[in-house]
């Protein structure tokens, strides 16, 4: 039988944790057959203990002497509450009612939850995803609604989707712009659900995850996120691929032999510095430990880095003159990508831009997206392209989505309309129309485009 573990790490002497309860099944409930004058259904379970060698509780209780499962006390205390039956022999039976009961506790095997697949309402067609089930367990045993869940790896949306549902707040992170994508189309569409329950309440129907006692779902923390990129995610989807992307732009051919140096460029060794910090100078002394270790190698060496501390130019001209004067081999140059001319282009980013107009009308609010372009896909078109350029007719096949808040307080982007296509063949209108309050008002438009890259617009009317 294959299974996965759950490692549960906690934070001090006293962490959170709620243990989880397994809901009894229909055919348990069926064992409550006895029925109060107030229509609550209960067994008789029996008190007498299966352990005979007890004598702290052997004791007799109104002439019937037994080893009891409880305390004396704990027996004046039933007795006190009604909850004792007794038989025709004398001996005392507690009563329990279905209505109080919440669940047996699990155990370590949680083999309750079915896989996702099974699930086909939240399937998002992810290799990894997990059961919303699993997570709303997960969730509710280690946290307390308003609490932060972190996941370091988003995917398709799993863990944020629960924790918007159980009133949590939370953080999600992906290198994996797809997964971006993917979390944000179904958190707005959780979003856009909670809207409409808050704005048309319908106390009479029964709401998604309500527990059998009644207790509606939890509030959300609020109705909105936001999409930051906290580095150059092109640069950085893995190091492979960047090492790969900077090769084939500047002509480096690989050397897959060559356990330091990433290939070769002319008659000149190649080192590319991984692009999620500037060349260093202890990047260079990595170099020089090397070349120290290959007395024979004579070649030359380009350093390709995106960026570069100060300090580097006064080590390359230290290196660089002693080599000159003795004739030692061995020069070191440095290829900038941002800075360089020839290649900088090529991984230059250019922040998506819009064009909107926003206006009041006897209407409401009118909201126009009038142009929008990202150089970051179109750049990425042109790749695929080769020397032809691409054509993009409409400026919406290059959207993911458009959220508009009519009241941005310029904090929390509360989302009032949603334009979030269905099929990845449709596109967003371009075009809406909502209500405007009778005083001024902030209107923020925000437009995300299909690698997740967000412009915002603001507008006081």
């Amino acid at each position: 039988m294959a299974n996965d573990s759950i490692l549960v790490y906690g934070k001090g002497n006293e962490p959170k944790w709620h243990p989880p309860l397994l809901k009894y099944s229909e055919e348990y409930k069926a064992r409550f057959t006895n029925v109060d004058p107030d229509q609550r259904p209960y067994v008789l379970d029996s008190l007498i203990s299966p352990n005979p060698d007890r004598p702290n509780l052997d004791y007799a209780w109104k002439g019937v002497r037994k080893v009891w499962r409880v305390t004396k006390e704990k027996m004046q205390e039933y007795e006190q509450q009604g909850r004792l039956v007794y038989t025709s022999t004398g001996v005392a039976r507690y009563k329990r009612y279905w209505d109080e009961l919440k669940g047996r506790p699990l155990t370590t095997l949680w083999d309750d939850i079915f896989p996702v697949n099974s699930q086909a309402e939240e399937r998002e067609d992810y290799p990894t995803q997990k059961p919303e089930d699993l997570l709303n367990r997960i969730i509710e045993t280690s946290t307390d609604k308003g609490d932060v869940v972190l996941d370091c790896f988003i995917g398709s949306g799993t863990t944020s989707a629960v924790a918007q549902k159980l009133g949590r707040r939370w953080i999600g992170c992906d290198i994996n712009k797809g997964a971006i994508q993917t979390t944000s189309k179904r958190l707005q569409s959780i979003i856009q659900e909670q809207i409409g329950d808050a704005t048309n309440p319908q106390p009479h129907l029964p709401k998604l995850g309500e527990g059998a006692e009644g207790k509606a779902n939890p509030k959300p923390m609020q109705f909105s996120f936001a999409v930051y990129r906290v580095n150059d995610y092109d640069l950085q989807i893995q190091h492979n691929e960047a090492v790969n992307l900077a090769c084939e732009h500047i002509g480096v051919t690989r050397t897959k032999t060559d356990t330091f140096f990433d290939g070769t460029l002319g008659k000149r060794l190649v080192k590319v510095i991984p692009f999620n910090h500037p060349l260093t100078p202890l990047d260079l002394e990595e170099i020089k430990k090397e070349l120290a270790n290959r007395p024979e190698e004579e070649r030359d060496v380009t350093v390709v880095c995106l960026g570069k501390e100060l300090a580097i130019d006064a080590w390359l001209e230290d290196w660089n003159r002693l080599r000159k004067q003795r004739d030692y081999p061995n020069k070191i140059e440095v290829i900038e990508l941002r800075s360089d001319s020839r290649y900088g282009g090529f991984f230059t980013h250019k922040p998506a831009q819009a064009q909107v107009k926003i206006q009041r009308t006897g209407k409401g609010i009118e909201v126009t997206i009038e142009a929008f372009i990202s150089p970051t896909i179109v750049e990425r078109l042109k790749q695929q392209s080769g020397l032809l350029t691409p054509q993009i007719d409409d400026w919406r096949a290059m959207v993911d989505s458009v959220m508009i808040d009519t009241a941005y307080d310029g904090q929390v982007f509360n989302v009032v309309l949603a334009d979030v296509p269905e099929k990845k063949s449709d596109l967003v209108d371009g075009n809406y129309t909502m209500p405007a309050p009778d005083r001024e008002t902030t209107v923020a438009v925000k437009i995300t485009d299909m690698l997740g890259e967000e412009v915002l617009v603001i507008q006081k009317i």
